[in-house]
């Protein structure tokens, strides 16, 4: 029966990926600890897509950890939000799927609706999401209901992000046909069948990234509480070293936290691998009326990029060393800047008005390595 899922999930999410924007394959293998079982080498593979059309945005992740001698964990996630963005706001609404299972045990989903709402201040950017749904671990249905901020800010190439979630868990059945009676107080010194088990997750985290012009390094620390849990600490750390446009060595090393609506424990991983991305093919015929490159000497190139509903717009990357730099408007919707650069391929992005940071439309794209894409550029 798991395979039979497993088959039909894949034949479902294979026209998504294929038809998706951007698109990018991670394998891999090391050395890795399933929860407080010690495990040889682990193989790892993952897949992550995301398209728009419209106001509708798409996202599909799924990864799989094989675990020598011991078995395999799996888990695929889907967003399907209807966003929008203007004047520095952004905000969506929409259904969340996620689907995962543990070494040997049995697939549990978990479906809820999420809304977020962000905003763009310069270099800051600030986002609150909350969601609600329904899982099923363990043959239990538990509500949940999960709440979070976020608070970034760049600072030339390194970007730094605090956030805090929050985790309810609301059981309606307990193992052995007790069932959850939420009128009962927590903490009662009464003997019955019926308790309270609402519990309350909290993870606070910090993560730098920062972008180096050999590589781009990503590290997060962060800290667990909550109700029937010991505290704990749990970390991630992980280095992209580009080797070509579109692949990257992808160096890791994880001490994750478990996953609490899913019912799949942590663990500790290891791992070096190859990330290859796959940008939008259709991008690539846009680019010529997008982007217009005129070299004005061997060291010097002035650069005109199309950026339509704007009237100020600033350029960052690896040919001005991750700084902003503000570029004039020429009218149409039009932009030019001068800078010092050699032939080559560079990695920018661009920011109208107060906006976030983005790849600018029409030019060819990859990961940045931070969980968004940026441009290539030739010049």
């Amino acid at each position: 029966m798991v395979a039979r899922r497993r088959w039909l999930l894949a034949v479902a999410l294979c026209p998504g990926v294929i038809g998706a924007q951007a698109a990018a394959l991670t394998t891999g293998g090391g050395v890795g600890q399933f929860d407080q079982s010690a495990t040889g080498a682990l193989g790892t593979i993952g897949l992550d897509a995301g398209g728009r059309l419209g106001p509708v945005a798409l996202s599909l992740a799924s990864s799989t950890i094989t675990y020598q001698d011991i078995g395999t964990t799996n888990r695929i996630g889907a967003d399907l939000l209807l966003d929008f963005a203007r004047q520095g706001w952004r905000a969506g609404i929409g259904p969340r799927f996620e689907l995962g299972n543990t070494v040997r045990g049995s697939w549990t989903n978990a479906w809820s609706g999420v809304g977020m709402v962000g905003r763009t201040l310069g270099p800051f950017d600030l986002q609150v999401e909350a969601g609600e749904g329904i899982t099923h671990p363990m043959a239990q249905r538990v509500s949940f209901g999960r709440r979070g901020a976020e608070l970034g800010v760049a600072i030339g190439p390194v970007h730094l992000r605090g956030s805090l979630g929050v985790t309810v868990l609301r059981d309606s059945t307990l193992r052995d046909n007790v069932f959850f009676n939420g009128t009962v107080p927590a903490g009662t010194d009464i003997d019955t069948l019926f308790r309270d088990r609402t519990r309350q997750i909290d993870d606070l985290a910090i993560t730098m990234a920062v972008q180096l012009p050999t590589m781009q390094i990503t590290g997060t620390v962060g800290r667990r509480s909550g109700d029937a849990i010991a505290t704990q600490g749990w970390w991630r750390l992980r280095a992209l070293v580009p080797l070509t446009a579109v692949a990257s060595v992808e160096i890791g090393a994880n001490r994750n936290p478990a996953d609490v609506v899913l019912g799949i424990p942590g663990g500790r991983e290891t791992t070096l691998g190859l990330r290859v991305a796959l940008p939008d093919p259709a991008t690539r015929t846009r680019t010529v009326a997008r982007v217009v490159v005129e070299r004005e000497d061997a060291r010097h190139v002035r650069v005109v990029l199309s950026l339509p509903g704007g009237s100020r717009a600033r350029l960052m990357g690896e040919m001005t060393g991750w700084r902003p730099v503000d570029l004039e408007p020429i009218g149409g919707g039009r932009f030019v800047g001068s800078f010092l650069a050699v032939p080559g391929t560079y990695r920018i992005n661009v920011a109208l008005d107060d906006g976030p940071w983005v790849a600018p439309p029409g030019m060819p794209r990859i990961e940045d390595g931070f969980g968004g894409m940026v441009g290539l550029l030739e010049l």
